[in-house]
């Protein structure tokens, strides 16, 4: 039995195919920068070039057009922001030889300035590889190409940079709700919750906007701020929900309501707050709003 939380919305299923090489063979193109040949290959992956992000980031480091690469844990994502110093490391701008490693398209999200784009990228021996153009076009650099050379043409001055996806909207979101899953648990097989199991116990997480209606979001637990993120499936949007998490318990006629700090041990913590682990009770993951808790997701424990 599923529960909706706010309106009743449809849920979306989402078909994906996720390509996969056994092999990547280098290009025989490499990347003239500013009128100069730097050597730097990439890889052929179905008749496209894709560049090693770092390379890529390493070549222009000092240049007008610079930027910078990090990598977000909490939020599974590379992230990029232009006119920013790049640290380069070991194994930077080193010449590319054919791989046998698996060749996947890339699982992360990846952020340009705090903005997320749909990159085609893929993944080679724990290195992101992009299109040039594509990276050109949302950090702001000129890519061409040369056929009399074979070579690709990067001019380093910073240009005005646009968003992969044509007409992308800044949303307001208004509200947020979600459909779960009405589970049981067991506190002698479940002793301990975190609150990922919460949101894996999600079905729908909708966003409503104050312009474009309801859309469907992506929700993620970043652990260093303690917050949760939800973001737009669709990189068309560009926006987010986040909301500090809160526990509640309820037995009886008895509820509490407390921040979430990290997974905690269900019996203690009921024992603690003066809660009977040994009856029937709920354990709710929500967030506060002038002093209401809202409710997105739950489990009774009998």
């Amino acid at each position: 039995m599923k529960k909706i939380m706010g309106t009743i919305v449809a849920s979306l299923i989402l078909f994906s195919s996720v390509n996969v090489f056994a092999s990547a063979k280098v290009s025989s193109q490499s990347i003239v920068l500013d009128g100069k040949d730097t050597g730097i290959k990439g890889y052929n992956i179905e008749d496209n070039n894709y560049f090693k992000l770092r390379d890529v980031a390493a070549l222009l480091d000092g240049k007008d057009a610079e930027f910078n690469v990090s990598y977000d844990e909490d939020r599974s994502a590379v992230m990029i922001n232009s006119k920013s110093d790049y640290k380069k490391v070991e194994g930077d701008l080193t010449p590319l030889k054919d791989s046998d490693s698996e060749v996947k398209v890339s699982k992360h999200n990846v952020y340009v300035n705090g903005i997320r784009h749909s990159f085609s990228v893929y993944t080679i021996d724990g290195y992101n590889y992009f299109k040039l153009r594509e990276l050109g076009q949302t950090i702001g650099f000129d890519v061409n190409f040369d056929e009399k050379t074979n070579s690709v043409i990067i001019d380093s001055k910073a240009i005005e940079p646009k968003s992969l996806v044509k007409n992308q909207v800044d949303i307001k979101i208004v509200e947020y709700a979600t459909s779960y899953e009405d589970k049981e648990l067991d506190i002698l097989k479940d002793p301990i919750l975190d609150i990922n199991v919460f949101l894996k116990n999600i079905n729908n997480n909708i966003l409503a906007t104050k312009d474009s209606g309801q859309i469907n979001g992506n929700v993620q637990y970043v652990k260093s701020e303690n917050i949760v993120e939800v973001i737009p499936l669709s990189t068309k949007f560009n926006g987010k929900f986040t909301y500090k998490p809160y526990i509640r318990i309820t037995q009886d006629k008895k509820s509490e309501v407390f921040p979430y700090e990290s997974n905690f041990e269900v019996a203690k913590t009921l024992t603690s707050r003066g809660f009977d682990p040994t009856s029937e009770f709920k354990i709710s993951l929500g967030t506060n709003i002038s002093d209401n808790f809202v409710e997105y997701s739950s489990f009774n424990y009998k």
